[in-house]
């Protein structure tokens, strides 16, 4: 359960004026589990505890200060970890590190570190809302720039969070709006070109979601070249979902394509389907099916398929015991860049995998 803090930080300076009431939201997930598969490199079976099987394992705080009028700031620190060293996975606040302004009936907008608005549009219709393991989640960010030429663009971390950030987010009635571009901070003239080590290039990324009877998604993001604004990735994603009575079927196409930094020739274009059901068979649990299709119409070869079954068991508000049993066919030419796996599986290989953990949410 998320604790939350009234902070009333009064400004002892001498014009007496005292800061504002800010409502600050310390929250986190651990998430811990063992996972089994026949075929691991290399090529040998594997058991290991994993971290984050179903959602990262994170920590933050977020809040916000009520400045009169409808206008509200806000802010959000994020971090993540591996709950089996207790390790800190990349900086300090990698996921969120952001503060803004709110207004009802006119958005939101934040600057600094944040997820992109193109996938939080996109895990509204993947067929299992991008879990940390077996989801769109890895084709999205292998494909994004953990793999291809825009992973030189440091602020694109993995097609999922966007440094130095500007969004605009707003709600139009069922609609969901969502913008972000990431400022390149490139130096002009060649000299300050040849000199400029930050690697920063633009990043543009927009969301739209519609929530009624039928649920729908559509994305758009792309991470251009630090020295020069060509672009070297582009993700497309369109999806839907539709709830009747306790199941809910959802569909989504993706669409990643890549290029190389030094020549700008396509090196990949990869395209995802993705269809699942969820079966909410009691209060406190639900069964899913889902299976994902992946291949790179530039590499014939590089294929996969991934059938996945899961069931969450809440024991509690805050605890959740979760199995998955997933599939994977991986044709001889198969990359990460068609992969539904955090861990990618052995190319030529059928591959089964078993992660069974426990999750608690405060």
């Amino acid at each position: 359960m998320k604790k939350t803090i009234i902070a009333s930080a009064a400004l002892a300076l001498a014009s007496g004026i005292a800061a504002a009431q800010t409502n600050v939201t310390f929250y986190g997930i651990i998430d811990a589990g063992v996972l089994a598969q026949n075929h691991s490199a290399p090529g040998r079976p594997s058991v290991s505890l994993a971290s984050g099987g179903d959602a990262p394992s994170i920590w933050g705080f977020k809040g916000t200060e009520d400045l009169g009028g409808g206008l509200k700031a806000m802010f959000n620190l994020e971090g993540h970890f591996a709950s089996d060293t207790g390790a800190q996975v990349g900086n300090l606040f990698r996921r969120q590190a952001n503060v803004g302004l709110w207004m009802a009936n006119v958005g939101a907008v934040a600057l600094g570190n944040q997820y992109s608005p193109a996938i939080l549009a996109f895990a509204t219709t993947d067929p299992r809302g991008l879990r940390e393991n077996f989801s769109g989640l890895y084709s999205w960010a292998y494909n994004s720039g953990a793999l291809g030429g825009a992973g030189i663009n440091t602020n694109n971390d993995v097609g999922v969070f966007l440094q130095n950030a500007i969004s605009y987010t707003n709600d139009f009635g069922p609609v969901h709006f969502g913008a972000a571009v990431s400022l390149s901070e490139r130096p002009t003239g060649a000299t300050a070109l040849a000199n400029n080590t930050g690697n920063h290039g633009s990043v543009y990324s927009l969301g739209l979601t519609y929530t009624g009877p039928i649920a729908l998604s559509a994305a758009y993001q792309q991470a251009n070249k630090p020295d020069s604004g060509d672009y070297l990735s582009r993700m497309v994603s369109l999806g839907g979902a539709y709830t009747m009575g306790a199941l809910t079927g959802k569909l989504n196409y993706l669409r990643g394509t890549n290029r190389a930094p030094a020549t700008l020739d396509e090196t990949s274009k990869v395209d995802m389907w993705g269809l699942g059901v969820d079966w909410k068979t009691a209060p406190n649990n639900t069964a899913s099916a889902a299976v994902y299709f992946a291949k790179d119409k530039n590499n014939g070869d590089d294929k996969t398929t991934t059938f996945i079954l899961s069931d969450q068991y809440a024991l509690s508000r805050g605890t959740t015991l979760y199995g998955t049993l997933a599939f994977a066919n991986a044709r001889a030419g198969a990359t990460a860049l068609t992969s539904a796996v955090l861990t990618p599986v052995s190319p030529d290989t059928n591959t089964t995998l078993l992660n069974v953990g426990v999750k608690h949410t405060f």
